[in-house]
This record gives C-alpha cells, structure tokens and sequence, in this order.
C-alpha cells in the first residue's frame, strides 16, 4: 500500500468511513486533497449508478412529485434531460461513483 492510502485509510478510520474506501479513494483523486475529501465525504456521496443519468432519474422520482406523477402515468416513458446541467452539480467517477459539487 503506498504511503498516500495509508494515510487516507488512517484518516478514513478515524473518521469512521471504513466501509466507504473506495468510494472515498475516488473522491480523494478528485477533489486533490485527502483531509478535505475526509471531512466532505458524507456530505459529497451519493452512492453508485451505472451513469449520472440513471442518478438523476432515480433522485428526480425521490425528490420532485411532478415528475414521479409524470414517470408513473407513462409507463416506459424516460423524458431526456440536461445532463450538461446535471454535470454542473453531480460528478460520476469511471468507478461507479456519484459525488456532489461542494
């Protein structure tokens, strides 16, 4: 293990966010620092999809009544949408990884 995980993974066990390695090692390459992705994390993840468009799909029936409404009364129907927008605010890393833009 090279002396960078180590100290991510000592960060990440004192912090008590073990069980989310590598999802933290991924957001750790992507913000560049390990104590600020350490005390983001929580705050950042959302889990992990297949694309940021399944995520948003998935958050928008949680979150949003009208579009759930819309989804639920056109069965097979997937409305297209601004996934430039979504880019803005959401991050999907090659691994699977979904962060949000702190």
């Amino acid at each position: 293990m090279s002396r960078t995980a180590e100290y991510l993974t000592d960060l990440a066990e004192d912090a008590g966010i073990v069980a989310e390695l590598e999802a933290l090692t991924a957001y750790a390459a992507l913000v560049g620092s390990a104590e600020y992705a350490v005390d983001t994390f929580e705050d950042a993840y959302e889990g992990e999809w297949d694309d940021l468009e399944d995520f948003a799909h998935d958050w928008l029936m949680e979150t949003d009544d009208e579009y759930r409404a819309a989804m639920e009364s056109c069965r097979g129907w997937r409305p297209s949408l601004d996934m430039t927008a979504w880019h803005c605010d959401y991050f999907h890393t090659s691994s699977g990884h979904v962060f949000r833009s702190l």
